[in-house]
């Protein structure tokens, strides 16, 4: 059994000082190779712990290649580490799988970013990090009966492959939805993709070479720096304000060379959750125009409005056709479904559609049949009418408990709709040191920091309201309040009681 001993007290977390203690005794020979590990559950009982810190510093050392897990198997120390695997590969003849790895999508698969936004799962832990919509919510009977339905009425024919496009029912409904915001749009340019994040994968596959630069906001949705960065692009950030992106500052980055590409979400933004004015609006496609620019507007939430009135698409004030809408059923009704679309101007559509019957040749046509009876029968309007309350009930509890428990130093976004809160904490207080803290309480939060370009601010933290019902959304907002106040208690300060910066990591 190896002997871990904990400081409460000490800066350095929880999970570091378990990894830390663990690698030492593996290196110091007080562990042989081969050794079980205690269950997450036993080391954590053991601890006085939450199990979820255990489960990080098991993902550490097994990340550095000195432990490994299988399920059902439990957890032991690796043969002699990444070096002994190493050769036991060379042993048995198979490839050294890092030597064949492409170059190409390098920084976006080792950027580390992806380990970190999804955080271990817990049964009790509180979760403010996952920008999810309720499965609790979902209305799984009426897809249900929308599935026998299209199994009734079409038996085989939608369990075979469907067009690269899509479903020419649910293309024409979407479509017209469209038309009715205000898009001047038709059936043939509609493309049904695996999930909006296929979406974004296809534009970038279609648009951008290796060298060539995409203008986000910054802060930004993570999966789309990734993919973005896995062709090679090279980013640039549009600073941010309460109106969503200030595209003045974006004009100078736009005429650059090798700029092909805006990404924005303008409504309900994540991770800011702000909503981009009419006036940005206008700037923005003028902006893109003026300079021969593509714009892929991520439209996943706009269906989530609690107040205000809903702003114009950006391709609705688009006359010169350079807006690709982008948009998803996963916020607002199953992610499992995989359904996204896109709306692209025709020259690009087809080479979309044709880059899509590459990828995976089509999206399930089952699932894509049943959406269409599920919305053409109005279980998408019935839907909506039921959850935008409850989630307007939750992001008000939110913002109850936070003017109640957190410090008056702290400020965040009260958002007109979408899933989430951004929260700017008190100078000189780490938010990767209030999440990992949070988590050793089984609250856990997203970390602002990882949704800016290169990871430079630590001040933020993303909160969604989605997972958890008022009750717990108390609960955690409260602990996290106590924890906020602790960090500004033991912030570093000098003797005339100004903060200290604290260094860039």
């Amino acid at each position: 059994m190896i002997a871990v001993t904990l400081n409460q007290e000490s800066a350095v977390p929880i999970y570091r000082q378990i990894a830390e203690q663990i690698e030492a005794a593996i290196s110091g020979g007080r562990v042989q190779d081969q050794e079980r590990l205690p269950t997450t559950r036993a080391l954590a009982t053991e601890l006085g712990i939450n199990r979820l810190t255990v489960s990080r510093a098991y993902a550490e050392l097994s990340r550095r290649g000195l432990i490994a897990s299988r399920v059902g198997s439990g957890t032991w120390v690796t043969p002699s580490g990444i070096a002994s695997a190493g050769n036991g590969a060379a042993r048995s003849g198979a490839p050294r799988w890092p030597s064949l790895f492409a170059r190409t999508p390098e920084r976006a698969v080792t950027s580390g970013i992806a380990s970190s936004v999804w955080p271990q799962d817990s049964d009790d832990a509180i979760s403010f990090a996952w920008v999810f919509p309720d499965p609790d919510l979902f209305p799984v009977e009426a897809l249900r009966r929308a599935v026998t339905r299209v199994l009734r009425k079409d038996g085989g024919r939608v369990l075979g492959y469907g067009p690269p496009a899509g479903h020419p029912p649910l293309r024409r409904m979407i479509a017209r939805d469209l038309q009715d915001r205000g898009v001047s749009v038709g059936e043939e340019e509609i493309i049904i993709t695996s999930g909006s994040q296929q979406g974004i994968d296809l534009v970038a596959r279609a648009l951008l070479d290796p060298g060539d630069r995409v203008l986000v906001e910054d802060p930004t949705y993570v999966g789309a720096v990734q993919v973005f960065q896995s062709y090679g692009a090279e980013l640039e950030g549009i600073p941010m304000d309460e109106e969503g992106a200030i595209v003045e500052l974006a004009a100078a980055a736009a005429a650059r060379p090798r700029t092909k590409l805006i990404y924005v979400m303008p409504n309900f933004q994540n991770p800011t959750s702000r909503t981009m004015s009419l006036k940005r609006r206008e700037a923005l496609v003028s902006l893109a125009a003026s300079e021969g620019l593509a714009i892929l507007e991520d439209d996943f939430g706009g269906s989530l409005r609690y107040e205000g009135i809903d702003l114009p698409p950006l391709k609705a004030l688009d006359p010169s056709g350079s807006v690709i809408y982008l948009s998803t059923f996963g916020k607002k009704l199953f992610p499992g479904l995989r359904i996204g679309w896109l709306a692209a101007p025709g020259p690009l559509a087809q080479r979309l559609i044709r880059l899509k019957a590459i990828a995976d040749y089509s999206t399930s046509l089952l699932l894509q049949a049943a959406a269409h009876e599920f919305c053409a029968g109005g279980d998408l309007d019935r839907h909506l009418a039921k959850v935008v309350p409850l989630y307007r009930e939750r992001r008000d509890a939110m913002m109850t408990h936070m003017r109640e428990h957190f410090p008056a130093e702290a400020s965040w976004t009260c958002p007109d709709g979408g899933l989430v809160v951004w929260v700017t904490l008190p100078g000189g207080v780490s938010a990767e040191d209030v999440a990992m803290r949070a988590e050793d309480r089984s609250v856990l939060v997203g970390r602002g920091d990882l949704f800016h370009l290169g990871h430079r601010r630590r001040e933020n933290l993303r909160l969604s309201f989605s997972q958890e019902p008022p009750k717990r959304i108390a609960q955690g907002i409260r602990i996290l309040g106590e924890v906020i106040k602790e960090r500004i208690e033991a912030r570093p300060s000098t003797r005339h009681g100004s903060e200290n910066p604290l260094p860039l990591i």
